[in-house]
C-alpha cells in the first residue's frame, strides 16, 4: 500500500515505500489569487497569506529596473516590467518552509518538481522583453547569483515567435528553440537529487506531468558534488523559486504548485 499523506485538506495517495507505481503527489499549491489586493510590493522583504498560508518573498530590481508587482486578488501577482528596456525586476518565493519535510533524505529519496503558472505574457520591447522562471539557494533572492539555475523565453523580434534558452547566473546556453509565442504557459522545474535542475515548458494552465529526461525537457544543470557529500546544492540552504520580469515584459503569475514523485 503507498503512503498517505494529508496536504491541504486534501488525501492522496503516494507509491513509495510499497512496490507500488510512483506518482506525482501535490504537496504545495499556491492560487495567488487568493491574495489580498495590496499596493505594489517595494524593493525588500515580505509576507503575504496565499491560499492559507505565509509565503515569504523578495522584491528586487537590476540595471535601473522600475517595473513593479502588484499582488491582486481574483488575479494572482501582476508583474508590470516598467519602461526601461535594459533592466530586470525578480520576485523570489521561499519554498522550503512550507513544505512539512525538506531533508537530505528527502531529495535524495524523490525528485521534485515546481510548476509556476504565467498567463496574458507580452513583450513590448521587440527582440528584447523575457522572461526567466527558476531556483535558487535558499539564502539568495537573485537571479543571477548564488545558484540560479532558469528557464528563459525572449521576444524573437517577429511579433510571433519567442527564443527559448537556459541559463545559470549570468551564464546563457545556446539558443534551444524558437517557438511561437505562448501567452499563458506552465514552466516546469524539475529537481533531482537535489542537485540536478531541468525544464519543461507547457502551453495553457494545467501543470503537465513532470517528465524528466524526456524530448523538449531541457537541462539546466547541476553543481559539482564531491565524494562523500552530506550537502545537496538546493537543500542545505533552502530552496527558493524566482520569476524575473525583463526589459518591459509583462505577465501574470497566477499559481505554484509543488510536486514530488513518490
Amino acid at each position: 500500500m503507498g503512503s498517505l499523506d494529508t496536504i491541504g485538506g486534501t488525501a492522496t495517495s503516494g507509491g513509495g515505500g510499497g512496490g507500488g507505481t510512483p506518482a506525482w503527489t501535490d504537496l504545495v499549491d499556491l492560487d495567488f489569487a487568493t491574495v489580498a489586493t495590496v499596493s505594489a510590493l517595494s524593493v525588500g522583504s515580505h509576507t503575504i497569506a496565499v491560499s492559507g498560508k505565509s509565503v515569504a518573498m523578495d522584491w528586487s530590481t537590476y540595471s535601473g529596473g522600475d517595473g513593479d508587482v502588484t499582488p491582486t486578488n481574483g488575479t494572482g501577482l501582476i508583474f508590470d516590467g516598467g519602461t526601461d528596456t535594459s533592466s530586470g525586476n525578480t520576485l523570489s518565493i521561499d519554498l522550503d518552509p512550507l513544505l512539512s519535510s525538506y531533508t537530505v533524505e528527502d531529495v535524495r529519496k524523490y525528485q521534485y518538481a515546481v510548476h509556476v503558472v504565467i498567463t496574458g505574457l507580452t513583450y513590448p520591447s521587440a527582440g528584447n522583453s523575457l522572461f526567466f522562471a527558476g531556483l535558487n539557494i535558499g539564502t539568495n533572492v537573485s537571479h543571477n547569483s548564488g545558484k540560479a539555475r532558469m528557464f528563459w523565453a525572449e521576444d524573437a523580434g517577429d511579433g510571433t515567435n519567442e527564443e527559448i534558452r537556459v541559463r545559470k547566473n549570468t551564464s546563457s546556453s545556446a539558443l534551444q528553440a524558437t517557438t511561437a509565442i505562448k501567452t499563458s504557459r506552465v514552466v516546469t522545474l524539475i529537481l533531482t537529487g537535489g542537485e540536478i535542475v531541468e525544464a519543461m515548458d507547457t502551453s495553457g494552465t494545467t501543470p503537465p506531468t513532470p517528465a524528466p529526461g524526456a524530448s523538449g525537457t531541457i537541462t539546466v544543470g547541476a553543481e559539482s558534488v564531491g565524494l562523500a557529500s552530506t550537502a545537496p546544492t538546493y537543500q542545505a540552504n533552502g530552496l527558493r523559486a524566482f520569476i524575473c520580469s525583463g526589459d518591459t515584459a509583462d505577465f501574470t503569475v497566477t499559481r505554484l504548485l509543488i510536486q514530488r514523485l513518490q
